[in-house]
């Protein structure tokens, strides 16, 4: 009985295995930066180093570049001199015995799997970096890992193809692209960007502690959000506000939140060229929920829920269809985007709002309202359209700032943003999920809009504080 269940466990651990080989596998890592500027390179010359012997050392050679040149797509006209390969052998240990049952064959292909071949190297171990380069080999285009428990005699041919062809696939994918997507780089604060989640890439953030997102690339241009939670909203200032997706404002003085649930699909139609900016388009439905308390009631771009100087509206649920289109264009470490949001409010449900005793809605006499706690359908509000520009300037592989203005009329109603971003995150691999593939963002900065002038003082800007938090699985 104790034999049955030993089998009954490695069957399980087998059948696991190819799975989980899918998502880690030899190949630990690949990325490849913007190579369009590099068009003139000839070839790629590559180079191994480390330990090993020179037979492995040559196999490794030859399979590397064979698998590369047949992958990477290289321009075969170029005349300029070619990108450079640093094939660096990590670690080359030979096992102290060769595995001989199944259990230890399973346990091989269990440690390879999950990157955990350096926790036992008596099974042997090859691990292999390789570092893309310029041509005068000053800057660093791209890289590859490999790792596998085994002989690494045996293992070269198969490590050299298996890592060429990963590296070579990506730079074919990047040999036209003139910008090299960080983390977070899909948007700035409240703006989009024309870039996307890579294919595989996860994100999930906080912003002022209450709005959530997860989302997700689904492919070379396409990427998947869903946001949901709430937001406080200044209400004494009247201005609508595009905070991310939560698209709103109050008109009221005192502190109001506006809810948002949203699923957003955002595509990417132009790549950013030579000369050409980047164009994304996204489309998003969304769910706004509201409260506010005392005042002039809720306000969503400048069309009451409750009618200006009333008492208030208690909450409301509304229905709409949010586009944005953005251009971007970045010249050097400075990028510069313009777009535009449109939000649609032909909902699928009827819309609705719970109105405080004594209100009229601000629909009129459409809206049914009447006083003593009645529930009034709201008219659908007007197709709004509101414009956006950003600028953003990368200080170092670490931080960035940005800053962003949405004009309206009168201008007074203008608002924007100004902060900056750290993105922190290991440099080398640390452990079996790679932690150099894991990106922290973090945003501090401020929403500036500007506070009317009253009796007793003028009007003058307030910036109000604005904190987001964000963790990136690349």
């Amino acid at each position: 009985m104790k034999t049955r269940k030993m089998d009954w466990r490695w069957l399980a651990v087998g059948l696991a295995l190819p799975l989980t080989g899918c998502v880690l596998g030899s190949v630990r890592q690949v990325k490849v930066d913007a190579l369009g500027g590099y068009e003139e390179a000839r070839g790629v010359a590559v180079e191994v180093t480390g330990e090993v012997p020179e037979a492995t050392r040559q196999q490794l050679h030859e399979s590397f570049q064979r698998a590369l040149e047949a992958r990477a797509g290289r321009p075969a006209d170029a005349t300029g001199e070619p990108l450079k390969l640093e094939l660096r052998v990590v670690e080359a240990v030979s096992p102290e015995t060769a595995a001989s049952s199944t259990s230890e064959r399973v346990a091989v292909q269990a440690r390879t799997a999950f990157g955990l071949t350096g926790l036992a190297k008596s099974s042997g171990r090859l691990a292999l970096e390789g570092t893309l380069l310029s041509p005068e080999g000053t800057r660093r285009l791209g890289l590859v890992r490999w790792e596998s428990a085994g002989e690494p005699s045996s293992l070269a041919p198969r490590a050299g193809r298996e890592a060429g062809e990963a590296l070579g696939r990506e730079m074919d994918f990047r040999r036209e692209d003139f910008v090299t997507r960080r983390a977070a780089d899909e948007r700035m604060l409240l703006t989009p960007t024309a870039l996307t989640l890579e294919p595989g890439e996860v994100v999930v953030s906080n912003d002022q502690l209450l709005l959530f997102r997860a989302g997700v690339g689904l492919g070379r241009r396409v990427q998947f959000d869903v946001w949901g939670g709430g937001l406080p909203i200044p209400l004494a200032t009247g201005v609508p506000l595009y905070l991310i997706h939560a698209v709103g404002g109050a008109g009221a003085a005192g502190v109001g939140v506006l809810g948002a649930f949203d699923l957003g699909l955002k595509v990417k139609l132009l790549d950013e060229s030579r000369y050409l900016p980047g164009v994304a388009a996204s489309y998003d439905f969304l769910n706004v929920f509201a409260g506010a308390v005392g005042g002039a009631g809720i306000v969503l771009l400048g069309n009451g829920v409750a009618g200006a100087g009333a008492a208030g509206a208690a909450g409301a649920n509304l229905q709409f269809n949010l586009f944005s289109v953005v251009a971007a264009k970045h010249f050097g470490d400075f990028q510069l985007t313009a777009g535009a949001y449109v939000l649609d409010n032909h909902h699928l449900i009827p819309q609705k709002a719970a109105i405080t005793v004594g209100v009229a809605g601000a629909g009129g006499e459409d809206s049914g309202a009447n006083g003593g706690g009645s529930v009034a359908t709201l008219p659908r509000i007007p197709t709004q359209v509101q414009a956006f520009v950003g600028a953003q300037y990368v200080l170092g592989p670490h931080s960035e700032l940005a800053a962003e203005f949405f004009p309206r009329k009168p201008f007074s109603d203008s608002f924007g943003t100004t902060g900056v971003r750290w993105l922190l995150g290991a440099d080398s691999p640390r452990g079996p999920l790679a932690l150099d593939r894991l990106r922290v963002r973090l945003d501090v900065a401020a929403l500036w809009v500007y506070l009317p002038p009253t009796q007793k003082h003028g009007g003058t800007p307030l910036p109000l504080p604005w904190v987001g938090l964000g963790l990136y699985k690349l």
